[in-house]
């Protein structure tokens, strides 16, 4: 149902997609859809063009509004398809990223804390106000993100009265909070509101009635990661363990790549015949011998026999 990809009826895994390039560092259009088709067969939700995994800070205004197209285009009614326009210095350019996002048809736009610059932690008067300011613009279901990478994190007591005093808050991202957090902003905020957490926390997040997990391994194991959902909807704990160690040791694989870019995602997806691209400088390439050492260490964790990369 339409309703269930914006405010999803059960816990929902999401992925904060790459955004793939071609050698020219172009959005590469087909790549971008390929990528996406793999998030949907894996039933993936998925948030577009990042501050992080999505290069989003690197992408020109046209280039974040043809993102949010073609995710729409591909994923609409199939898969939860969110953006989550990278961090904004002012209200003002937040809200024409986000208006890029509510005008493309995306289900759910995404608000970051507010970056004040030059490592600067904004007052709490200052945080309110610019959350205040877009809210009463935007009239469109929208997400928070409470994330660690701001350098600081929103009050529970902020991020509540946002909650209830802006009907189209729809859900809460948690990145950084520890449990209590959760528990205190659950206790304040309407029960319509879905709070979801990082890969750390998810385990322990689901069990208090987080609503799942916003994270970018499923960019490389959508189904593995999927698994962790769908055993903890089907009661299974010790499979859902199972699966969450291996994601775990999915990451860890990436070690040799990760070393060298910050985008070392998109380079090991190519490395692995899969529609990831090229980074963009200033993100660095990844050399030919740590891809190789990376994907001896995936096939060793069986990733390409889990994602069906084999046949």
């Amino acid at each position: 149902m339409a309703q269930d990809m914006v405010h999803p009826s059960k816990p929902t895994m999401f992925c904060m997609v790459v955004t793939p390039m071609d050698e020219q560092r172009r959005i590469d259009e087909e790549a971008c859809r390929a990528h996406l088709r793999r998030m949907i067969d894996g039933g993936i939700g998925v948030y577009l063009g990042s501050g992080g995994t999505g290069q989003g800070h690197a992408l020109e205004r046209e280039e974040l509004q043809r993102l949010y197209e073609i995710g729409v285009s591909e994923c609409k009614g199939k898969v939860p398809v969110y953006c989550n326009p990278p961090e904004a210095r002012t209200a003002k350019e937040m809200l024409w990223k986000a208006r890029l996002g509510a005008d493309a048809g995306m289900d759910v736009v995404q608000l970051y804390q507010l970056d004040a610059g030059h490592g600067r932690t904004p007052p709490l008067w200052e945080q309110e106000h610019y959350f205040r300011d877009l809210l009463e613009e935007i009239d469109h279901p929208i997400a928070l993100s409470v994330h660690q990478a701001s350098g600081y994190l929103a009050p529970v007591a902020l991020t509540a009265q946002l909650c209830n005093d802006y009907p189209q808050v729809v859900a809460v991202n948690l990145h950084g909070p520890g449990m209590p957090y959760l528990l205190q902003l659950k206790e304040r905020i309407r029960d319509n509101i879905k709070i979801y957490t990082g890969m750390v926390n998810v385990l322990t997040s689901l069990p208090l009635g987080g609503w799942g997990c916003q994270a970018a391994e499923p960019n490389l194991v959508p189904k593995l990661c999927q698994s962790v959902i769908d055993h903890f909807l089907s009661g299974d704990i010790g499979k859902m363990g199972a699966a969450y160690a291996q994601v775990l040791q999915v990451w860890s694989a990436l070690a040799p790549a990760q070393a060298q870019s910050q985008d070392a995602t998109k380079a090991v997806l190519r490395a692995m015949g899969l529609p990831g691209g090229y980074t963009r400088p200033p993100r660095a390439p990844v050399d030919e011998a740590a891809l190789a050492q990376v994907l001896e260490n995936l096939k060793a964790l069986h990733i390409p026999e889990i994602e069906g990369l084999t046949g």
